[in-house]
């Protein structure tokens, strides 16, 4: 296939834009070797920081059905007509390879935010791309203007990264995405991996393949302060404080007082009711999470009044241990490092209502059953509530 329309117009006097001083500026196996190492570690984190993000809350339905308004959709198609201009200098210019740079990424997530009506995964979405703050910031302070030689070529450079500042403050503002808690910092690590893997996933790769050096990961820019062979793992350590900083200081300086008041309001309730959940059950964290995630701590009323074959179906159905197991550590066996195995006090108790025989019969046979349970997690402790 002919690629000469997406990369034949690349200016080569640009310095550090292609050619062999960019190829040349580290070696291919170092570059991929780099990939690997930042791609494992995005992955954990960003495994671990959405087991660990606050849900999404949707307003009513009636906020959900309203019309746009008429500042959103000047901002719209303000911001879609700036993009195809820029569109229309890139195949004039023959250099469509440069669209897959994070702005014109961003850009296009802004105007589906702006068209969309809200939901969880606009809202997740745009909790994400607040963390991609950094690139407007960056093209001011450093602009990258010498390739732009058509007429206001470089005027749709500054106002299209001035829109992509613009339109999260006005959408904070208004209220149309509700943004997370400002001391919650779980969606800005799954914001920052993202952009991360994009960038050593899909940039690097297409960058080798073309020798095109896209959003620099070929070689440093000239004017890059951290210029050298290790200044990808620099740009990973100061653009990882960077984006962080800029989404709350966007936040803390936009946000109108009821969407502050409300953000507040949530963290006291889920506070006080997790509190209240680890004093009712005299739980620990660890064991907390582990209800949390099977949804144990807010079984309903309806579940006392069931027989047990109909609860011990309902264990079967969700994968969760027996709900009258409960359990109890013995300091004497810590004392004298008995084994963690050992280490738990697996009493059975039976309901007043229950039946004896739909009951374990033995103690080793339950320890068996939590061990080879998939959904057993690594501390492997389950406490509920005691029935009266």
């Amino acid at each position: 296939m002919d690629w000469s329309w997406a990369i034949e117009g690349v200016n080569n006097d640009v310095p550090r834009t292609m050619g062999p001083e960019c190829e040349n500026y580290m070696t291919n196996k170092r570059r991929w070797i780099e990939t690997v190492v930042v791609s494992l570690g995005c992955l954990y984190l960003l495994r671990w920081a959405s087991k660990r993000a606050d849900p999404i809350n949707l307003p009513c339905s009636r906020k959900l059905n309203q019309p746009h308004t008429t500042g959103r959709l000047f901002l719209m198609l303000l911001m879609t007509f700036v993009f195809g201009i820029e569109m229309g200098f890139k195949f004039a210019n023959k250099s469509v390879i440069f669209v897959l740079n994070p702005c014109h990424i961003q850009t296009l997530v802004q105007i589906y935010l702006l068209a969309a009506k809200p939901s969880k995964a606009t809202v997740a979405l745009f909790r994400i791309q607040m963390n991609n703050l950094n690139g407007p910031l960056l093209a001011f302070i450093f602009p990258e203007v010498e390739s732009r030689t058509l007429p206001f070529e470089q005027a749709t450079y500054w106002l299209q990264h001035a829109l992509l500042y613009i339109i999260p403050v006005y959408i904070i503002r208004t209220g149309i995405y509700e943004v997370e808690d400002i001391y919650d910092f779980n969606w800005v690590t799954i914001g920052i991996m993202i952009m991360l893997l994009y960038h050593f996933v899909i940039l690097n790769a297409v960058s080798i393949a073309s020798g095109v050096n896209l959003n620099h990961m070929l070689c440093a820019a000239v004017t890059d302060p951290f210029e050298g062979q290790n200044y990808r793992i620099a740009a990973v350590i100061h653009e990882s404080i960077l984006c962080p900083i800029l989404n709350k200081v966007t936040v803390l300086l936009y946000s109108n007082k009821q969407t502050m008041k409300s953000n507040l309001l949530r963290k006291h309730n889920y506070t006080q009711k997790i509190s209240t959940i680890i004093n009712d059950n005299n739980l620990s964290k660890d064991e907390l999470l582990y209800h949390q995630h099977y949804e144990l701590t807010e079984t309903p009323t309806t579940t006392t009044k069931m027989t047990s074959s109909q609860q011990q179906q309902q264990q079967q159905q969700q994968h969760l241990p027996p709900i009258n197991v409960i359990q109890k550590s013995i300091p004497k066996q810590r004392k004298n490092n008995v084994s963690e195995d050992n280490d738990i006090d697996i009493r059975i108790e039976e309901k007043k209502h229950h039946q004896p025989n739909k009951l374990l019969d033995d103690t080793e046979n339950l320890k068996e059953f939590l061990k080879n349970s998939s959904t057993t997690p690594e501390y492997k402790m389950f406490v509920t509530k005691k029935f009266d």
